[in-house]
């Protein structure tokens, strides 16, 4: 097997652990004693039923409102993303290539597979309690473009600070480098 398909296979396997771990801790909670985790070892569908159930219940699910949540006076959407009432699951996507430690804002967005915007980061910040603790590391970054007051164009970015997450437009005059994360967005299939 490659190296790279041997890692995937590997986090696959680490993932599936971690959520065998969840449904244990989950079931502790609640009561769960020996015979019951005798008996779901014994039943492979209902101990998959389990298992999907837990990894549900962890997905990062955020809503889409139509409504802006901030004053935009003096900005304007340039490039708007698609964002479509109701829910999503984000992802993040490394937008640098092989041998580049940074890369210019407009490049950064080219790369986007899937454009998010303003609508998207404020779904985030209404429930950051559900944003993953190891995304805290990085800048994620919405690609949607804005114009700002002052005429730059600029994307969204949330930020892990203070004990929370802040919303600011960067400009893509700059570069981007490990740091950041493009944010990307799955339509949520219940």
């Amino acid at each position: 097997m490659c190296q790279n398909k041997r890692r995937v296979a590997m986090s696959e396997f680490g993932k599936d652990l971690g959520l065998v771990h969840e449904a244990v801790v989950t079931g502790r909670d609640v009561g769960a004693d020996k015979e019951f985790w005798a008996a779901l070892a014994h039943n492979k569908e209902l101990f998959g039923k389990v298992v999907a159930f837990v990894a549900s219940a962890l997905k990062a699910v955020f809503n889409l409102v139509a409504k802006i949540d901030r004053d935009i006076t003096g900005w304007t959407c340039v490039e708007p993303a698609e964002a479509e009432e109701g829910e999503f699951e984000p992802f993040l996507q490394e937008f640098l290539q092989k041998g580049e430690s940074h890369v210019s804002g407009e490049e950064m967005v080219k790369r986007a597979e899937i454009k998010t915007g303003l609508h998207h980061a404020e779904a985030m910040l209404r429930n950051q309690e559900k944003i993953p603790a190891e995304w805290q590391k990085f800048y994620l970054v919405f690609t949607e473009v804005w114009r700002g007051p002052d005429g730059s164009r600029r994307v969204w970015c949330l930020g892990w600070g203070g004990g929370r997450w802040g919303l600011d437009g960067y400009w893509l005059d700059g570069a981007f480098d490990s740091s950041a994360r493009l944010v990307g967005s799955r339509k949520y299939q219940k």
